[in-house]
């Protein structure tokens, strides 16, 4: 009786590995604007997004959310140009928040013909004002 378990068990670990294992491509799993990020620690979520219409206004958001409701977020949104091989900044907004209440940036500006994107810092404090974290997320580029 045991030989016939062990046979069975072996047939059947044979034939589970010989399966083919499947994964699903990135466009499958979602755009980096809705994914999990493992290295994350306090900040739940993290957004940046651009978009520019016909006239030259760049419209940006950043947006930050904390797992802790004792922390803060301090959320920096730079309006960044691409020239000479590099980004620079071209106009900046910021917001402080507490606990896990989503800090949230739109604001507007008018842009020259050129390359952006947009530069979305969260800075975590403690509630003793301990910095615990930092991380930044950026948007798809847009071109006007």
């Amino acid at each position: 009786m045991k030989r016939f378990v062990s046979v069975i068990l072996s047939l059947v670990l044979a034939v589970s590995m010989s399966l083919p294992a499947f994964a699903a491509n990135q466009s499958a799993v979602g755009n980096s604007s809705n994914q999990i990020h493992l290295d994350y620690v306090n900040i739940s979520a993290l957004n940046a997004g651009l978009s520019i219409n016909s006239s030259g206004k760049a419209n940006c958001t950043g947006s930050a959310t904390l797992y802790n409701r004792s922390n803060t977020v301090v959320l920096s949104v730079q309006l960044q140009r691409y020239a000479n091989g590099g980004w620079s900044n071209v106009k900046g907004w910021s917001i402080s928040a507490r606990g896990n209440t989503p800090a949230r940036i739109v604001n507007s500006y008018y842009v020259s013909s050129g390359k952006y994107r947009v530069s979305c810092t969260a800075k975590v404090y403690s509630a003793s004002g301990a910095l615990l974290e930092t991380q930044t997320a950026y948007s798809s580029t847009a071109t006007y």
